[in-house]
């Protein structure tokens, strides 16, 4: 009878012990970078921060680069969720001003908004990263491009204005305010306040401006 091999040390078989092995090694990785910068991290500091060996950690992401991807694709994963708020929003623009304004303050959103900032740096230098974020970005417009159009067919939304141009023009807006998140609060309130301001002057049905 043939022994089975063991399984490898920090690499758990049962794919939801794997699961949660990784988002604490991009919990790790998202600390340390927000402290000391992708550049400055080190492998081993994130291990260390992790709870895991530096062997270990390799075993679920093989470089920096790898887990800056991994935590492109859960930045989007917390922008489509955003999004999925506004789908069927008895009251869109309403809706859409609870929304950014938890960008200035709900805490895991400045979190991740401040690491969004590093990403985005980093992308003048990776074209892995550059590229994650390019489809990163195509997916969010979709998505946001959609409940723009759903909303237009509720009358919530002025039908002439440009369902695609207006999701732009809304993710450039919120690229504005995550650098914002970096500032202090003073620094927030009124970039956020002007940013709905003109939202609503734009898209909002005559009868609602």
């Amino acid at each position: 009878m043939t022994a089975s091999a063991p399984n490898r040390r920090g690499r758990p078989a049962d794919p939801v012990a794997r699961a949660e092995r990784q988002a604490q090694i991009l919990d790790a990785a998202h600390a340390c970078f927000l402290r000391r910068g992708f550049h400055a991290t080190t492998t081993a500091e994130i291990s260390a921060e992790a709870g895991i060996s530096i062997a270990g950690l390799y075993q679920y992401f093989e470089n920096k680069e790898a887990l800056v991807l991994a935590l492109v694709e859960k930045d989007l994963e917390l922008g489509i969720a955003l999004i999925d708020r506004l789908r069927d929003a008895e009251d869109f623009l309403f809706v859409v001003e609870q929304v950014l304004g938890a960008l200035a303050t709900d805490p895991v959103i400045e979190s991740m908004a401040r690491l969004r900032v590093e990403i985005v740096a980093e992308a003048s230098r990776s074209p892995a990263v550059a590229e994650m974020l390019v489809a990163s970005d195509v997916r969010m417009t979709a998505a946001l491009t959609h409940v723009i159009t759903s909303a237009q067919a509720r009358g919530q939304i002025d039908p002439n204005v440009d369902p695609e141009e207006v999701a732009l023009a809304v993710s450039c807006l919120c690229d504005g305010i995550y650098g914002r998140l970096c500032l202090p609060n003073a620094a927030r309130g009124p970039f956020v306040a002007a940013s709905l301001a003109m939202i609503r002057r734009t898209i909002a049905p005559d009868s609602a401006r």
